[in-house]
């Protein structure tokens, strides 16, 4: 889900960059979910289509059309999981 909600936040600013003629290369997009990354990258082919979130279509499209690019990286190196995961004590000393 916040694949997507990333993706369509930075559609307008996209088209409107490239209205007042600034052409956009490939937006990076990071995310620790690996089947989002799978799916959006086509790395994963699912079995059954009608499972999978209407969003995860919605992003993949985009990755084809050259308009994003999603990596993965994992939780221990995104510093955005700080605040939204569980961390043991040694973690957060060797954040801060």
């Amino acid at each position: 889900a916040a694949l997507c909600h990333n993706g369509k936040d930075a559609c307008p600013m996209r088209i409107a960059a490239e209205e007042v003629g600034h052409p956009q290369p490939t937006t990076p997009i990071v995310t620790d979910n690996t089947t989002a990354a799978g799916i959006a990258n086509d790395d994963i082919r699912q079995k059954r289509s009608k499972a999978i979130d209407m969003r995860f279509y919605w992003i993949r499209d985009r990755v084809r059309q050259g308009q994003f690019i999603v990596y993965l990286k994992s939780g221990d190196s995104n510093r955005a999981d700080y605040f939204l995961k569980h961390h043991p004590a040694t973690y957060h000393c060797r954040i801060r």
